[in-house]
């Protein structure tokens, strides 16, 4: 089993389109810089958002949360797609797929 990241690692990139940044800021919680850099984007196609995969993976999980508890994201077909979708590509730059 991988040893848990802590804040402490090197940061990860990823590239985040309005879409994605919608949701994640609607359902992923992100913590702090996250959240910072994610509405600093404005209404930019891409955002360019750095943290360590530790928050990354928080995001991860907290998507992978409102997946499983929130009725609105069961009910719509394209924002659940939307938001597993999301969950894998994070997932993916960090490594754990």
């Amino acid at each position: 089993m991988a040893q848990p990241k802590h804040p402490g690692e090197a940061p990860v990139t990823i590239m985040i389109d309005r879409w994605e940044r919608d949701l994640i800021l609607r359902f992923g919680y992100p913590f702090e810089d996250i959240e910072r850099q994610l509405k600093e984007a404005g209404d930019a196609d891409l955002a360019r958002v750095t943290d360590s995969p530790y928050w990354w993976e928080q995001v991860i999980v907290n998507l992978g949360i409102s997946e499983r508890e929130m009725p609105e994201i069961e009910a719509d077909v394209d924002l659940s797609l939307g938001v597993r979708t999301l969950i894998e590509r994070i997932a993916d730059h960090l490594g754990l797929l």
